[in-house]
């Protein structure tokens, strides 16, 4: 048997009884708050519950050009295109041609760029670098990674960088 509950629940009955001098009987003041009801003239108004914005800038580059060979006419192979993006979540939005399945996956994973993925790409080397940055519901959020290839990044990011 525990000795130390009697002991215990006497001193939360001690501390939960009214002090000596605190109001007894007779009526409240007219206006005046009755004991144990809420000062509701006083009290603070309630914030207004908004989502935090999620905003993130993405950006793909690649795939690289197949060959780093000059070219018969001695011209080099051009640079790795860039695609940038916005895309805004809550509501889903931005210049993201899939803005809502990107939300969803982001929503999905907490915010992380990368999540798990079991699906089986082929072991061809066409590296695509991606990054993002921005904030996702007031966290932010900074990513950079290299693929082997598009199949390994959508299988990682899902829609997110799926533009």
């Amino acid at each position: 048997m525990n000795t130390h509950l009697p002991a215990a629940l006497l001193a939360a009955l001690f501390l939960a009884a009214p002090t000596a001098g605190a109001a007894t009987s007779g009526a409240a003041a007219p206006g005046a708050a009755q004991p144990g009801a809420p000062d509701r003239a006083n009290a603070p108004a309630a914030p207004s519950v908004v989502p935090a914005a999620t905003s993130v800038r993405l950006t793909v580059t690649g795939p690289v050009p197949a060959t780093t060979a000059l070219s018969p006419d001695g011209t080099a192979p051009a640079a790795p295109s860039a695609r940038t993006v916005t895309l805004h979540c809550d509501p889903a939005g931005g210049d993201h041609p899939r803005a809502e399945a990107a939300c969803a996956d982001l929503d999905a994973t907490r915010g992380r760029v990368e999540r798990d993925s079991d699906t089986a790409c082929t072991l061809l080397y066409d590296p695509v670098e991606v990054r993002a940055e921005g904030v996702w519901h007031g966290r932010p959020v900074s990513f950079a990674r290299q693929y082997g290839n598009t199949c390994e990044l959508n299988a990682r990011t899902g829609a997110v960088f799926a533009f």
